[in-house]
């Protein structure tokens, strides 16, 4: 299981952020590590990070960022299989974190 600790930024400012969500919502913990492990089964070599960047006042405090460098042909299928996955899980607490997979790849390059 991924640990939440490898997923903390390096930056100390953006680290500090973080780690005070993470203390203030320490339920966060488990539903992370699920959502990293799930995402490493489905991806393909995913990055995956968390941090505190919002960009309306609505976004939740927490953003788990889970980049896909695979081809957009295994993309689509892995995308959806994660989404059918996370969408009814009841431990995901939208107000709390947003789990964002992005494709990270060439979109012309064949799988």
């Amino acid at each position: 299981m991924v640990a939440v600790a490898q997923l903390i930024p390096r930056d100390p400012k953006e680290q500090a952020s973080v780690l005070d969500v993470l203390r203030a919502h320490p339920e966060l913990h488990d539903f992370i590590a699920r959502a990293s492990q799930k995402a490493e089964e489905v991806f393909t070599n995913p990055l995956i990070h968390l941090d505190t960047v919002g960009y309306d006042e609505w976004d939740p405090p927490l953003r788990l960022i889970i980049r896909a460098p695979m081809p957009m042909k295994t993309y689509r299928p892995a995308f959806d299989r994660y989404m059918k996955w996370l969408s009814p899980n009841s431990d995901y607490d939208r107000n709390l974190i947003m789990v964002s997979p992005q494709f990270w790849g060439d979109p012309d390059e064949d799988a």
